[in-house]
């Protein structure tokens, strides 16, 4: 069962105060991601040049789903990243544990009445990677 999507796009306020924030919020969950090394170690010295990629690009695609206020474009790049990550060595349980760290970081650096609101979006991320690990492991 695919969890609720978020109805409709951010308010233009919570929309300007998430881009006042981003390289913050980019830049912390870049530092916490590297933090686990257990997770990061493998990619050497290309560990923070990664996370760093992968967290700007779910960057563009969260705000671009906050703008239009659907999460298609989420759900086709969690697909995608399901399938082509592993090839990079980035595991989608890994992928699922920094978008967790995005919402703790999200959470900590906007007010409430704007995070709320995009936490909403980060936690359909979350759940959805979620079922998508669950369908994976069913498989296996």
């Amino acid at each position: 069962m695919l969890t609720e999507e978020p109805s409709g796009p951010v308010s233009d306020a919570a929309l300007a105060a998430f881009r006042k924030e981003k390289k913050t919020i980019i830049q912390e969950v870049t530092t916490r991601s590297l933090r686990q090394r257990d997770e990061v170690a493998h990619h050497g010295e290309k560990a923070e040049q990664l996370i760093r990629s992968g967290i700007e690009f779910t960057t563009r695609m969260l705000e671009a789903a906050m703008v239009m206020g659907e999460v298609v474009l989420l759900e086709d790049q969690l697909t995608w990243a399901m399938e082509r990550l592993p090839h990079d060595g980035v595991s989608p349980e890994y992928v699922l544990n920094r978008f967790c760290t995005y919402r703790e970081v999200v959470e900590e650096h906007l007010p409430a009445a704007h995070s709320s609101e995009i936490v909403r979006f980060l936690e359909w991320m979350i759940t959805r990677q979620g079922e998508l690990l669950q369908k994976g492991n069913d498989r296996a």
